[in-house]
This record gives C-alpha cells, structure tokens and sequence, in this order.
C-alpha cells in the first residue's frame, strides 16, 4: 500500500513539473546584454506527422534599435512625416508574416501565423512597440512579436539551433526592410515535445542546452550570446531529434528508473528482516528499523531520479549528454551500493546486540528411551527436570518453580505453595482477600480478582528505589503502564532484554543509554543537558501524570562525573515537580560513594530501600 502511494506521488510531480515547464515564460524582455534578442517558445507533439504553436519576440536595442526604425521608416513611412502610424505599422506586420510563412522553427515549417489584416491600433502597438509616433533616435527598444503554427514530418532530424532564429527571424525582418543584424546577438529559445521523441548528440560552440526529460515528453532549452558570425560564417550549433529510439526513449528510461527505485528502497527493510531474526525470539518485536539505512536509500532513489529528469545537470557542460542508455548501468550500480550500504549499517548495528540476550538452548535430560516430557499446568511449557521443577504440596501439580513464584497458589486445589512466607492481603478496592509472598514492594502488589494495585504510585512525587535488581522498580513502572499513566524508562540494559525480564508493555517507552547512531531509541550518556534532556523535557512537558524511571545513574557518573550527572537528576525533578510528574531512580548503592549516595538521596522525596 505505502509502495502505491509512493507512486502515485512520483506520477504527480512529475506531471506538474512538466505542467509548470510548458506554462512558465520563457520569453525575456529588452536585451540587456546585445544589439539583438530573439525569445522563441513552442509545443508540439506527434510521432509521423509533428504539429506544434508557439510564439517569438524580436527586441532590438542601441544602434540596433536605431537602425530598425530607419529601415522600417524607409519602406514603409508614405506620408515623409519622419513618424510611422498604426497604419503603416500595420503593413510592417502584414509583410513580415508573409514573409514567415513557411520558415522553419525548430525543424517545423510555419504554416500560420498572427492575421494583422484590419488589426486594431492597440493590436499593433501590443505587437510591435517601440516604432509608432517614436523618433528614429529614441533610446527605447523595438520588439517584434507574433504567435505562429507549424507542423512536419516525425522522421529523424537535425536540428540547426543556432542558425534558425537567424535564417528564419532576423532574416526575414531584412528582407521586409533591409536591416539585417550583424552584430552581437542573444538568443533564448524552448521547444516543449509531448510524445516518444528524444534529443541526442549536442554539438555546441558557445551555447548552452538543456533538457528536462520526463515520461510525457522533453523540454529543450538553448541559449546563446555573442557574435552570431565567426569569419563571416554563422555559428552552427546543432542537436539530433531522434523519432524514435529503444535505448533513448524516455518512456522506457522512466520504467527502468522506476524499478530501480522500488529495488533500492525495498533494499533496507529486506536486509532488516535478517536483522530481526539476529535477535532472541522473544525480543524480535522490539526491533526497530536503523533510520540511517533508510535515508542513504531515499538519497540513492532521489538520485536515480534527478538523472533521469535532468540530463546534463551532472554532465559538466552542455556537449555533455548522460544520455538514457546510461541509466541501464547506472541503476545497478545504485541497487548493488545500496545491498552493501544496508549490509554494512545492520551488520554494524547487529555487532551491538549484547551477548547476554542470546537466549542458549539445552538439550533437555533424557534418562531412558521411556521418559515422559513433562509441562507446566500454569504456562503449559516444558520444564526442565533437574533444575526447574515444582511440585504443588497439597495435590502434586507440576509446575516452574518461576510460575510457582509468581501465582502463590496452586491454580488446580488451591493450596497455598510456600505456607513459610505467603500472607494474606485485603484488597482497598473490592474487598477481595488474596494471597502475596510477603516480599513484594507495595506498589506492585495487585488484587487477584479486580487486578488494583494496593498502593498507587502518587503524581508529583519522585521516589529512589535502592536494590541490586530494579525489579521493584520497573513494578512501580508496570504500576503506572497498568493504570493508562505515559511511562518512559531511561536505561543502561538492552530495551529487549529490560522489556522481556520485566514484562513491560508496548505503551511503555525504552531509551537505551548508548553512544551508538544506528537505533531511534538511543540516547547519548555523554550529552545529558542536550540529548538526554531533550528527550526527558519532551516526554514530561507533552504528557500529563507521566513517569520517568532512571536505571543506570552508575553509568552516567562513568560517562560523565558525579557533578555532571547530580545535575541531570535535579533538573529532572524540578520538571517532573512542574508538570506533576514522578521520577523513580533505580539504584544500587553500593556502586557509589557514602558522600554521592547522601547527595543523591537528599533529591527524593521518597527512598524504597531493597539492600
């Protein structure tokens, strides 16, 4: 599904970047550079036969312009007022598309143009300024412009790009008044071709071309500055139009792009599957996959992309042309860089994955050919006979020693299983009297029958948990999950190991403290007021009667200093204080000093002690 909507994106821009190519002017206003300025736009399409409309703009300036009114006023001025009218502009305009009719505009013969016969007053000024009631010395520019239709054969062509607007525009005009431009010229010129045509072979002087290829078409532009003769010779700049052409149609060059781009991108989440399987089964959903693989993905296809669009972007100059036929060899080299870019990002991530969530499989103790495999009737898995059995006193159920642990009560007579150290609690919800072992922290003690917890973990306050094993506090964390409160837990453990050991739910954010770049869910331990902080404030300022559990302040002490990371935690407290928030911090304090341990627990309102 995300594929098709990826697709249907691409097919909608390109659409409008051609759209936007075929409406955007292109037509300049008074050569600011030379004597003389031709702007030449068209569209056409078809494959046998070509049609095409277009339109031009002559802008003559300086002498140039001078010179033109001279001639113009010389053929056609009939009253010797020294001022030509709309009339006799008129016949100027009636002329020159006589004289149009037939020239050849980007390998097209005009086979119609503007009609000026009856044109209004205002129709001639819009069509040619700079002329009428204007004096022969006047410092303004004349231009010329008219819009035209031309059609031809589809065959194979060259095109003469530097000697039409000469041959067919400034030719014409001195044909009409004996002015022909001899000096420096500017031209500027754009050709929009719907269909399977392509442009090949750029044989350029001083010109520039280029191109935006697209699977509707191609948009050709060229422009050129200078001298227009060069020994009294005209420049020939020259490009082939290709009717038809295998290794060159754009249509073809897309669907090759295209499947490129699905290879490349599809490349990070395959190598990600082999990831995920890296990890022990029971950690295989926290998984994530490395925003680094995806990104060089995205660039490679944007890539592919660009040089499929735009031609001579990164060709080094316009005689340069990465032609279509490239692409074929290009795009596996990408989908071959983006295989071994995967590869080497999940390869470093997996070198990560700490030994200790490697879950080692034994083969279970076989005495005779006859002996039975035993489960457990409260998680129904096997157990093992030497170290892991538990037989219930009152009825004999098997069963782990762990589930023993953990239900207190045999699930089939109802015997109480450890008698030695199992009390009896009255629920503050519902009443209900059920059993604990006596050595559970009272936040974590849960009612058997409605699931409340006997104490709540209170809003606003912040609690330090003193023990080897934080599994008291992560109940405390569990408590707050259970009771629908935001938890995030700041820890120096695998998130996939901390998340299994302590049964902690999806709704339940894991930050791993770890200086590594390759997992979304990683915090930098060195960068406590930026990183860390950030991430802390976030969650706080963003959630309401959220909790913040910190399990690794060793850590950060070691990374940093005593100073650095006593900072970090007031600050915590002073956030959590403001937005009615609890911190827990999971500490054993034997990892720190007398001094430090003093210091620290002066910042909690409430000290949980396990040791």
């Amino acid at each position: 599904m995300l594929m098709r909507v990826g697709i249907a994106h691409l097919a909608a821009l390109l659409l409008t970047v051609f759209l936007i190519s075929s409406v955007s002017p292109v037509l300049g206003q008074d050569g600011e550079h030379g004597d003389m300025r031709i702007d030449v736009e068209m569209v056409s399409s078809g494959v046998n036969s070509v049609d095409g409309s277009g339109s031009f703009r002559l802008t003559y300036s300086g002498e140039a312009a001078t010179s033109f009114r001279e001639g113009i006023l010389t053929a056609f001025n009939t009253n010797d007022d020294d001022l030509l009218d709309p009339e006799e502009a008129e016949g100027f305009l009636v002329a020159l598309s006589d004289v149009l009719m037939g020239k050849l505009v980007w390998g097209l013969a005009i086979d119609g143009i503007t009609d000026f016969g009856n044109a209004s007053d205002n129709m001639v000024r819009d069509h040619l300024s700079g002329v009428v009631y204007t004096e022969v010395n006047s410092t303004s520019a004349v231009v010329v412009s008219m819009d035209f239709d031309a059609s031809g054969g589809g065959s194979s062509k060259l095109m003469q790009l530097s000697r039409f607007p000469v041959d067919t525009f400034s030719d014409a005009v001195g044909s009409v008044i004996g002015y022909y431009h001899e000096g420096t010229m500017t031209v500027k010129s754009r050709l929009i071709m719907v269909g399977i045509g392509s442009f090949t072979n750029p044989d350029m002087v001083s010109g520039k071309v280029s191109e935006l290829r697209t699977p509707l078409g191609t948009v050709v532009w060229y422009s050129y500055h200078g001298d227009m003769l060069v020994d009294g010779e005209l420049v020939d700049e020259t490009l082939t139009y290709e009717r038809f052409s295998i290794l060159e149609n754009q249509q073809i060059a897309f669907v090759v792009v295209l499947i490129g781009m699905v290879l490349i991108i599809r490349q990070p989440m395959k190598r990600f599957r082999k990831y995920k399987l890296l990890h022990p089964r029971r950690f295989r959903k926290y998984a994530k996959p490395l925003p680094a693989a995806t990104y060089i993905s995205y660039a490679l296809a944007a890539f592919v992309l660009l040089l499929y669009l735009v031609p001579y972007l990164f060709s080094g100059g316009s005689q340069f042309l990465l032609y279509s036929s490239y692409l074929y060899f290009i795009i596996p080299a990408a989908v071959f860089v983006q295989f071994f870019a995967s590869k080497a990002v999940y390869d470093h991530a997996a070198a990560e994955i700490p030994e200790d969530t490697v879950i080692e499989v034994k083969q279970a103790l076989i005495e005779t050919e006859k002996a039975e495999e035993l489960l457990c009737q409260v998680c129904f898995s096997k157990i093992d006979l030497e170290t892991d059995l538990f037989h219930c006193p009152g009825c004999g159920l098997e069963m782990h020693s762990t589930c023993a642990e953990k239900s207190q009560g045999c699930p089939s007579c109802g015997a109480v299983l450890f008698p030695e150290r199992t009390r009896s609690i009255q629920c503050k919800a519902c009443g209900e009297t059920f059993l604990y072992s006596g050595m559970e922290d009272e936040y974590s003690i849960q009612c058997t029958r409605c699931g409340a917890f006997q104490e709540d973990v209170k809003s606003g306050r912040n609690y330090m948990v003193l023990e080897r094993d934080p599994s008291n506090a992560y109940s405390m964390a569990r408590a707050m999950g259970l009771s629908d409160r935001p938890v995030m837990v700041l820890t120096s453990n695998f998130p996939g190991k901390i998340r299994g050991e302590h049964d902690l739910g999806d709704n339940i954010e894991v930050k791993w403290f770890s200086d590594s770049t390759t997992d979304i869910d990683n915090v930098n331990p060195r960068d406590l007021d930026g990183d860390v902080m950030e991430i802390s404030s976030t969650f706080l300022m963003t959630t309401k009667r959220s909790g913040v559990v910190v399990d690794g302040l060793d850590m950060l002490i070691e990374e940093n200093d005593f100073e650095t990371a006593l900072a970090f935690i007031k600050r915590l407290n002073d956030l959590a204080a403001i937005h009615g928030a609890t911190i827990i911090l999971a500490l054993d304090k034997n990892s720190v000093t007398a001094d430090q341990f003093k210091a620290v627990s002066d910042e909690f309102d409430e000290i949980h002690d396990y040791q």
